[in-house]
C-alpha cells in the first residue's frame, strides 16, 4: 500500500479502484461506509495522538492524496491495516513529526478503531514492525515483537476464497461479536473464580486479563493449561443476555454504554457462545509459542515444516469449530490446499471469507498452484467470477517481508 501527499486540499483517489473521494474531520458515519474512510481513521487518530503527546501541529491541514496498492479488500490480508498504517505514517511525515515503532504500532491499532471495528492491534503491529526474511512472534501490553527464524525449504501460498468480507460492515454479527462474546466470557470467569461481579465487569476487558486466575485454578487440577478452568467454569450450551446479566449483576446495556460499537452487538446478539470463544483463544494463543518453540529446537527442517504444518491444521479447526469465523468457500480451500500437498492450511485474517494461508515445500509450489487453479478457481473463472488473466492477484507465494516505510521523492 503506498499514500502520496500533497498539503493542499482533503480529496483521495484510488488508483486501485479508481474512485475520487472528498472527506472532511466530522466523525464518521458508521451506517455509511466508504473505503476513503481508512485514511479518515490514520487523520484523526494521529492528530489525536499528537495532541496527547503535547505536540503542537496546528490546526489539520488539508491533503490531496493518491492511494494505490495490491493487497485485495475484504481478503483477510490486512488491507484495512496496510491502508490505515500507511496513511498514518504519511500524515505523520506531513508534519514532520516521528515516533518508534512501538508507539506506532498502538496508534495505528486505535486508529482503525475510529471505523467501528474493535481491533486487537496484531495487523497493525506486523504492518510497522515487519522484516524481511523473519517472522515476528507479536505480544501485547505493551506491544513488542519477538524474530521467529522460519526452516529452510518451506513457502507461504496465499490463495483467496473469492468471498469478500467486509469487516467494519458485518462487526455487530461477527467480528465485534466475538470481540464482546470474549470479553463477557472473561468477566464470568473472573467472577466465578472469586472477582465481586462489579470488580470484574469494570476492570476485566481481555481474556488475558484473567489468564493467571484461570492458571491457577488449573493448577489445582495439576495443569498449567487455562483451558482447564473454562471446561469446568462455562457452559458449553451458549447463554442468553438474561444468563448472563444474572451473574455479571448488571444490564449488559449498561456493562457496555461507553462503546456504541459493542452496544450494536448486545442489540443484535440473540445468544454468546462463551466456552467455544474462550477456548478457542486460550488454544490459539498456546499455538501461538509452540510455534516460535518448534522452530527453536533442534529438528531436522522436513521435521520442523510438517510439525509447524500441524499446528496450522490445529488452528483452522479451532478458528472453524469453536470461534465459527470460516465460511463454506474457505473449508473448500483449505480441504483443497491439504489434498494437494500442502503440510498445513487454515483461514488468515478475520475470517468469514478473504485468503487461507498455507506451508508448501518450496519444490512443489508451482504445481501447487497450477492445481489448486484446476480444482478451484477454473469454475468460478469459466462463471466470470474472476478473469483468468487476474489469476496471478489471488494465489501467490509470500516470505516474510519489510513493513511500513516512508519514502521521500
Amino acid at each position: 500500500m503506498q499514500v502520496a501527499l500533497l498539503l493542499f486540499s482533503f480529496s483521495l483517489f484510488s488508483r486501485l479502484i479508481k474512485k475520487l473521494g472528498y472527506f472532511n474531520l466530522q466523525e464518521i458515519d458508521l451506517k455509511n461506509h466508504r473505503w476513503g474512510h481508512y485514511f479518515v481513521c490514520g487523520y484523526k487518530g494521529f492528530y489525536e495522538y499528537a495532541k496527547s503527546r503535547g505536540i503542537d501541529l496546528g490546526e489539520p491541514v488539508g491533503l490531496d492524496v493518491v492511494v494505490d496498492g495490491i493487497v485485495p479488500t475484504g481478503s483477510g490480508l490486512s488491507s484495512s491495516a496496510a491502508f490505515v498504517c500507511s496513511s498514518t505514517i504519511a500524515i505523520m511525515a506531513a508534519f514532520g513529526a516521528s515516533f518508534p515503532k512501538k508507539e506506532l504500532a498502538q496508534l495505528t491499532c486505535e486508529c482503525e478503531r475510529h471505523i467501528g471495528t474493535q481491533s486487537g492491534g496484531m495487523d497493525q503491529a506486523i504492518s510497522v514492525m515487519a522484516q524481511s526474511g523473519i517472522a515476528k512472534l507479536i505480544d501485547f501490553n505493551p506491544i513488542r515483537a519477538t524474530d521467529v527464524q522460519l526452516p529452510a525449504g518451506g513457502t507461504f501460498v496465499i490463495a483467496h476464497s473469492l468471498a469478500q468480507s467486509e469487516k467494519a460492515v458485518t462487526a455487530a454479527v461477527n467480528y465485534n461479536n466475538r470481540v464482546v462474546e470474549c470479553r463477557i466470557a472473561a468477566s464470568i470467569l473472573a467472577i466465578k473464580l472469586g472477582m465481586k461481579p462489579q470488580e470484574a465487569i469494570s476492570t476485566i476487558k481481555t481474556l488475558s486479563d484473567v489468564e493467571g486466575l484461570c492458571v491457577s485454578f488449573a493448577g489445582t487440577r495439576g495443569s498449567s493449561d487455562p483451558v482447564v478452568a473454562v471446561k469446568e467454569i462455562l457452559n458449553e450450551e451458549p447463554y442468553n443476555t438474561e444468563d448472563v446479566e444474572k451473574i455479571v449483576e448488571e444490564k449488559l446495556e449498561k456493562v457496555f454504554a461507553n462503546s456504541p460499537t459493542s452496544l450494536d452487538v448486545v442489540r443484535a446478539a440473540k445468544q454468546y457462545k462463551l466456552h467455544q470463544r474462550a477456548a478457542h483463544v486460550y488454544s490459539e494463543a498456546k499455538r501461538v509459542h509452540a510455534f516460535k518453540d518448534t522452530v527453536s529446537s533442534k529438528l531436522s527442517d522436513d521435521d520442523l515444516l510438517k510439525k509447524l504444518g500441524d499446528l496450522m491444521n490445529e488452528s483452522h479447526h479451532s478458528c472453524s469449530v469453536l470461534y465459527e469465523c470460516s465460511c463454506p468457500e474457505l473449508e473448500e480451500l483449505v480441504n483443497a490446499c491439504r489434498a494437494n500437498g500442502a503440510l498445513g492450511a487454515r483461514l488468515t485474517g478475520a475470517g468469514w471469507g478473504g485468503c487461507t494461508v498455507s506451508l508448501v515445500k518450496e519444490n512443489v509450489v508451482p504445481q501447487f498452484i497450477l492445481n489448486l487453479k484446476e480444482q478451484y478457481y477454473q469454475s468460478r473463472i469459466d462463471k466470470g467470477i474472476i478473469n483468468k488473466n487476474d489469476f496471478g492477484l489471488y494465489i501467490f507465494a509470500s516470505k516474510p517481508s519489510s513493513g511500513a516505510a516512508i519514502i521521500n521523492f
